[in-house]
């Protein structure tokens, strides 16, 4: 193959400038239209997105790109901007009014049941489909509980199946194939992006004979909701891991507390990964108590990692040997406070001026970060890591590992420091205070209170029988009551139930519609003997 070189530098000229469109009207930008004319091209054709080849003359193709340019860019950028809002507003709009739909739908199941009630024809040979609906992928806790899940999940009684969006991030995508359940992407085409992934999620669930559809995150779970009850889908569980939508204003739209009130009498049931986050969410949806129900996350026994692979690690983070690891793992955003850890380091480094601080994770305040640490002078004793697929070991080569969150559902990287025996201060944000006991298992402070976490980080870091101490109090609590196949047993027993409950309220249904229908039914034969 020949070597590209700048074009003023060959003899060659080329013959064929093929330029493809990226908007239904064509390319109205004068950068890529005026290259074939810059480079002296004399054949010029325009391959659009329909698939048609048009060839133009140098002549027709500088008019068409002065009107393209000028006219039609004018005209036509300010109206697709005034669409994509119009078609914003639409989707939600639509989105509601399907909804509405969902509603009628789902009370129309309850009168009039389905001709085969799932779970009356279920045997251990036929085992129950399932959609497991998740937005995402990528990394996550939400996506790491999703695979320890289906590791547990009993395949003689369920067949499960993922569907997903197809986001560039697919970190557990192979592992979760790995295991044997297959997944499935449902980017929906259309102009209308909500309304058109629940009705690809509709089509999908009434041509796959889905018996329980469980959705898992906020989002999810209320196009899961939907989708449902238009398909008919006997059972619909909506998962929930982090506190209320209003605590994220930066993240959820002002219309989401509307949806989520009208979905959730269309749920089954609604899980909650801690108290914390049910409590929250039977205020802000209104959900009947009698839905909501709390699994805690599950974790399995963590290999024990040796110290010739800690000094390893050590090595390859440039660490020096034998010195105190303060870290904190999660996703560089706002909920997740890292100015209280830096301000805390900052405490600590006072006292204990060898400590070295980790932060692992990525997020959009990354910059916000880095400006932090040069700011307050830490720049040599905080190193941020980036997003890890090593966190475990990292979290196992930390002394204290600190959570300074302002909301959270239940941190999973808590529960992985307890099963790793690595000490814990953490902030009583959501969850963290049910995964960690205050004073037995690790320490719990006030949210958005530097000092109080860096007294506590000190007080471990000087009285290491007090880490240890800590560290096999969680470790026993860990393995009874965050065990992993137990929180996939009570996940097992709400889809058991929820078939359950779908078989009973057909049956009484039938039940109800017999006898008001056969009085009618008894009185027409009468008339037809009489005749």
């Amino acid at each position: 193959m020949k070597q590209w070189v700048p074009w003023e530098l060959t003899e060659e000229r080329c013959q064929l400038c093929v330029i493809p469109f990226e908007s239904r009207l064509g390319v109205y930008y004068w950068q890529f239209r005026r290259m074939p004319l810059q480079l002296g091209i004399p054949h010029i054709a325009s391959f659009n997105r329909c698939g048609v080849l048009r060839f133009s003359q140098p002549v027709t193709w500088v008019l068409y790109t002065l009107f393209a340019c000028v006219a039609l860019r004018s005209v036509h950028a300010p109206v697709m901007k005034i669409w994509g809002y119009v078609r914003r507003w639409m989707d939600v709009a639509l989105l509601f009014v399907l909804a509405g739909l969902a509603l009628v739908v789902r009370g129309l199941h309850v009168v009039w049941p389905r001709k085969m009630a799932s779970g009356s024809h279920s045997t251990a040979a036929t085992p129950e489909r399932v959609v497991l609906f998740i937005p995402s992928l990528g990394v996550g806790g939400a996506q790491r509980q999703l695979l320890t899940f289906l590791t547990h999940l009993d395949r003689t009684r369920w067949t499960p199946e993922l569907v997903t969006l197809n986001m560039p991030d697919k970190f557990f995508e192979e592992p979760v194939r790995a295991l044997g359940v297959p997944v499935t992407y449902l980017n929906p085409a259309q102009d209308f992006w909500l309304c058109g992934l629940v009705w690809r999620l509709v089509q999908h669930l009434r041509s796959h004979s889905v018996s329980i559809i469980h959705a898992g995150l906020h989002y999810a779970a209320m196009l899961g909701a939907v989708a449902g009850a238009l398909a008919g889908t006997p059972v619909i569980i909506g998962s929930f891991r982090s506190e209320r939508p209003g605590r994220f204003p930066w993240f959820y739209p002002k219309w989401q507390r509307g949806i989520d009130i009208l979905t959730a009498p269309l749920q089954t049931a609604l899980i909650a990964n801690s108290d914390a986050v049910r409590l929250e969410h039977r205020q802000w949806s209104w959900a009947a108590d009698s839905k909501l129900v709390t699994i805690y996350n599950g974790i399995d026994p963590i290999p024990e990692q040796t110290q010739e692979q800690q000094r390893a690690l050590g090595a390859e983070l440039d660490l020096p040997y034998e010195v105190s690891l303060v870290g904190i793992v999660g996703r560089l955003s706002l909920e997740k406070d890292h100015r209280t850890f830096l301000d805390a380091a900052r405490f600590v480094l006072n006292r204990r001026p060898d400590t070295q601080f980790l932060i692992v994770g990525e997020g959009p305040l990354r910059r916000q970060v880095e400006a932090d640490i040069q700011r307050w002078g830490l720049t040599g004793a905080v190193k941020i890591l980036g997003e890890r697929k090593d966190a475990m070991a990292l979290i196992r080569l930390l002394d204290v590992l600190v959570l300074t969150s302002r909301s959270e559902g239940f941190p999973n990287v808590l529960l992985e420091a307890a099963a790793g025996g690595t000490a814990v201060v953490t902030t009583a944000a959501g969850g963290a205070a049910e995964v960690v006991e205050d004073g037995r298992t690790g320490f719990v402070v006030p949210c958005r209170n530097s000092w109080a976490v860096g007294e506590r980080v000190l007080q471990l870091l000087m009285k290491p029988d007090m880490r240890s101490r800590f560290a096999e109090a969680a470790q026993r609590r860990a393995a009874t009551v965050f065990a992993a196949d137990e929180a996939a047993d009570a996940i097992e027993a709400c889809y058991r139930e929820g078939l359950d409950r779908d078989r009973r309220m057909s049956i009484a249904s039938r039940a109800v519609r017999t006898c008001l229908i056969s009085p009618h039914v008894s009185g027409v034969l009468r008339g037809i003997a009489s005749r």
